[in-house]
């Protein structure tokens, strides 16, 4: 997984969510702190990242149908590493058109500055388009008020960028978002069967000095 870094004053942060659709993936969290002499030290982003509830309608495995979509209500804490994906995908998890995976997630500022956020698509290898342009994925804001999507197939896409980030949370702030993944019921979906890849959801944020407008 390719590794970035944001500047944030004198410190930097970046929060990572790797996620599959075939294989586990895993996640990671970078942090830097900057002291300086003569009794001056850095702000630091502190961040926090919890999913509070997954919803899923996958192929049982019984039978081979879908599923009704299942909710669990679990909180998970994904601030620290760990090789478990937010969908909970597993190596035989087997995506068909009318499936997806919808998790809710809430991000915490635990910091001194205020921030926003956005994502990032980012793929691990070769890609097979195929199936990449056949699943979308979308991030929704709790009040709807900002909902994006893209196909996976635009290889390192942003839902949200840097000046316009998804949401902006001032000090001591919280905010739910949802994001989910979907294989869209097209025409060519037998061109994608037995594909597999894997790709990353990075979260970036950085410090924003003033309110948006």
């Amino acid at each position: 997984m390719t590794k970035k870094k944001r500047s944030v004053l004198l410190s930097v942060m970046t929060l990572a969510l790797c996620l599959a659709l075939i294989a586990s993936g895993t996640y990671a969290l970078f942090s830097d702190e900057v002291r300086l002499t003569n009794h001056l030290q850095a702000g630091k982003l502190d961040i926090t990242l919890t999913r509070n509830s997954l919803t899923t309608k996958s192929v049982d495995t019984t039978t081979g149908f879908l599923t009704d979509p299942i909710t669990t209500t679990e909180p998970v804490d994904f601030s620290n590493p760990t090789k478990r994906n937010i969908f909970d995908i597993t190596d035989d998890t087997l995506i068909v058109p009318g499936s997806y995976y919808s998790a809710e997630m809430q991000i915490s500022n635990h910091s001194d500055v205020a921030f926003g956020y956005w994502l990032e698509i980012v793929f691990d290898g070769t890609v097979d388009l195929t199936l990449a342009e056949q699943i979308k994925i979308t991030v929704t804001t709790s009040d709807g008020a900002k909902s994006i999507s893209t196909t996976l197939d635009k290889s390192k896409g942003l839902i949200g960028e840097e000046t316009s980030p998804i949401e902006v949370l001032a000090k001591s702030g919280s905010a739910l978002f949802t994001i989910s993944v979907e294989f869209s019921d097209l025409g060519n979906n037998n061109d994608a069967k037995n594909k597999t890849f894997e790709f990353d959801v990075i979260v970036h944020a950085v410090q924003v000095t003033s309110e948006p407008a």
